[in-house]
């Protein structure tokens, strides 16, 4: 779950929560005050970087220049979850206590998911698989016992990845979701994701993306239905979304595949 705030006051006293959470600061740059689990302090924060809170932390935030942050919530428990099936450690996943931290991956991951979930009809897909990438971000890198060995396991057997690619073609005109897929595979979908990938040399969003755009090409070629009929029938929500993600891929309208 992902909570914007904007011109909220500058005291915010946070109580524990049960859950992990990260935040970006956004708006500009700011300093930043926090107090609590046995610490003072006071960070210079550009805007675009991170803090990270664990579990059970409690603070008192208070912030000098533009107050306006977004929350990314996450339960420990699928924190551990992703810990177990794609580095093989049982163990729970405990996040580092930081403030401001600058990490350019992390925040392109945060800022996409944040313009995803607030733009109209962004695929699930495609939203699940950015955030299984931003929770193996923190896992390699600010996590307790460090991933620095990390081995991921990528398998997917060939009957498997056949009735994946064969769900795929059936269910284009549906809205895919990573835990759809998964299932089909009777897989993880953290697990599932890098298996699919690693097999296919395609994340699952740009596989099911790029299907559409060709199935689109047949049924332009045919000249037969019109270009809103065939983005329903290829998974695009309307047919302004088919020629935008259609030129994106291959340089043209869809116009252009008209005979």
């Amino acid at each position: 779950m992902i909570r914007w705030w904007r011109d909220v006051a500058p005291d915010i006293a946070q109580p524990a929560l049960d859950h992990h959470y990260l935040t970006i600061h956004l708006g500009g740059a700011k300093r930043v005050r926090r107090r609590g689990e046995g610490r003072d302090e006071v960070v210079d924060i550009p805007s675009g970087a991170l803090s990270i809170v664990p579990a059970g932390s409690a603070y008192h935030w208070n912030t000098l220049g533009p107050v306006e942050f977004a929350h990314l919530y996450l339960a420990p428990g699928l924190l551990d979850r992703v810990r177990v099936e794609e580095v093989g450690l049982h163990a729970s996943a405990s996040l580092e206590n930081r403030l401001g931290v600058r990490d350019p991956l992390l925040q392109a991951l945060f800022m996409t998911i944040l313009e995803g979930i607030t733009a109209p009809a962004t695929p699930r897909l495609y939203l699940d698989t950015l955030l299984h990438s931003l929770i193996l971000r923190l896992l390699c890198g600010y996590a307790s016992a460090p991933s620095a060995a990390l081995k991921l396991r990528h398998s997917l057997a060939p009957a498997k990845l056949r009735r994946v690619l064969d769900f795929i073609e059936v269910n284009l005109a549906n809205d895919i979701s990573l835990a759809d897929l998964a299932a089909v595979a009777t897989s993880s979908p953290f697990h599932f994701s890098r298996a699919f990938a690693a097999v296919t040399g395609s994340p699952p969003y740009a596989y099911v993306l790029n299907r559409r755009i060709e199935q689109a090409k047949i049924l332009l070629v045919s000249g037969q239905i019109s270009v809103g009929a065939i983005a329903a029938q290829c998974g695009f929500h309307s047919a302004a979304q088919l020629s935008r993600m259609f030129k994106r891929a291959t340089g043209h309208s869809p116009l252009h595949y008209r005979p």
